[in-house]
């Protein structure tokens, strides 16, 4: 019998997301919500009023730039979920219902898929990736691929 190749992190990382995405688009869909606005309610819901500027940073994960960000974040503020004063993007009373509702359905999910990998390795795997996700993309970018 032929012996499985271990894949590369970013494969392993890249096939982990897509299969991790299934689930929740099926959420997503079924309660007819995109990922973006669920990105946008998510961002808002665990980080509070947010400058636009940072809100548009992460959505660019979501393959949203600066200007698509701003009709997004317009188009959610037209459907009463969220607000902009000042330059900063908040929940709307609305908005805060919706995301919680929402975090509560996926936090089910999440449960029962997460449930049959052990607590232990989850935390692992979780604590690394929020480590990964707070560095600098540039500065992280200097260091490996520019450096000596």
């Amino acid at each position: 019998m032929a012996q499985a190749t271990k894949l590369p992190f970013g494969t392993a990382l890249a096939l982990a997301q897509r299969t991790l995405a299934a689930p929740l688009a099926a959420v997503l869909s079924n309660e007819n919500l995109g990922m973006q606005e669920w990105f946008t309610l998510n961002g808002l819901g665990l980080r509070g009023s947010i400058r636009m500027e940072v809100l548009a940073g992460l959505l660019a994960t979501n393959g949203l730039d600066a200007s698509a960000a701003r009709d997004h974040v317009a188009a959610m503020e037209d459907a009463g979920l969220v607000e902009v004063r000042a330059g900063a993007v908040s929940l709307t009373q609305a908005g805060a219902a919706r995301y919680a509702s929402l975090r509560d359905r996926i936090g089910q999910v999440n449960t029962r898929i997460f449930e049959q990998f052990g607590a232990e390795r989850v935390e692992i795997a979780r604590s690394l990736l929020h480590e990964i996700a707070e560095i600098d993309p540039e500065e992280l970018t200097r260091r490996a691929v520019w450096a000596s």
